[in-house]
């Protein structure tokens, strides 16, 4: 379908009121989910603000990143070759990549009663060689939204097409939409292993630990009163996690359930809309310019011919 002239993938499943939208002419961006009678997804207000605003493209919906939050002057060196990014937050940043403001392509779309409604699109990085030319590498990356018994999956791929190995640091940056009033909680739950030390950019300033926050975050800690345009960064405990913010209020939860490839995980409460943020990183903000080790930091690169797998679902549920 149409909406202020851009196309949208609409997908839809009558039996449980769930509906999903993605943008592929802009990021790819998952713009829209509602299940359980429930906002799950914060849209933009107009479309077009996504065509406008220099920063929409990763301020609403759930932009896709690559590379996920900031590097510093854009600049930084793998395997001895030294790559330097547009500074498209300046002075001193690239921030989030290309990626979630560019067109993917739909090359899929569906439904059955096994496999539910779905869209499938891709981005190649060989097909723009103005991003070529400061990131040599021919990744293709593939992407699958299913909506199947009111969750939404995501599934996808990213591949290296090159023949030379390339870095890699991938994420996403869904906003759940929240009722952030005074005197309504809402409680995050997260399996936490340790905090890293960050500045309110998320850019790390010291090795991880446990800290008070961290461990809490397993029980439940209450987000109501977290700092716009604050953020925190976890390591998640290994095997890949479900994540839970409650809404007693209104007796539901939202579900988010992350795959082992994300060990990472930047906490952001916007200033700019009634959401909240919880963002799968596969690396720590700037990892490939930190001086600790990349096992630590989940730098990493992606050799000729290698697959990279991910999957994420989000949902919501009634509590009891």
């Amino acid at each position: 379908m149409a909406r202020e002239g851009m196309d949208i993938v609409v997908l839809r499943e009558p039996a449980t009121g769930s509906i999903a939208e993605i943008i592929p002419g802009i990021g790819n961006n998952l713009i829209r989910f509602e299940s359980g009678g429930h906002p799950v997804i914060e849209p933009p207000a107009l479309l077009q603000m996504l065509q406008k605003e220099a920063y929409a493209p990763f301020q609403y919906g759930m932009p896709i990143l690559f590379p996920p939050n900031r590097v510093h002057k854009g600049r930084f060196g793998y395997r001895g070759r030294e790559y330097r990014l547009p500074i498209n937050e300046p002075p001193d940043f690239h921030l989030h990549g290309e990626l979630c403001k560019r067109a993917w392509e739909v090359v899929e779309e569906g439904v059955s009663s096994e496999g539910g409604a779905y869209v499938t699109s891709r981005f190649s990085y060989a097909s723009h060689p103005d991003l070529m030319a400061y990131f040599p590498h021919s990744l293709t990356f593939t992407a699958t939204f299913r909506l199947l018994e009111g969750r939404l999956y995501l599934e996808g791929t990213i591949v290296n097409d090159g023949e030379e190995e390339s870095p890699f640091a991938f994420g996403l940056h869904p906003y759940f939409s929240l009722p952030f009033q005074r005197g309504k909680e809402i409680i995050l739950h997260a399996p936490a292993l340790e905090e890293w030390p960050v500045t309110s950019q998320a850019m790390v300033r010291g090795l991880p630990s446990q800290t008070e926050f961290s461990r809490s975050l397993n029980e439940g800690v209450s987000i109501s009163e977290y700092s716009e345009l604050g953020c925190s960064l976890i390591t998640l405990k290994e095997g890949g996690a479900v994540c839970r913010i409650d809404i007693p209020d209104s007796a539901y939860s939202i579900r988010f359930r992350l795959g082992p490839e994300f060990p990472y995980l930047v906490l952001f409460r916007p200033d700019w809309s009634s959401a909240y943020s919880l963002e799968p990183y596969t690396y720590v903000t700037d990892a490939f310019n930190l001086p600790y080790e990349h096992e630590r930091t989940g730098a990493r690169g992606l050799m000729p011919g290698e697959v990279f797998h991910f999957e994420t679902s989000m949902w919501t549920e009634a509590l009891g």
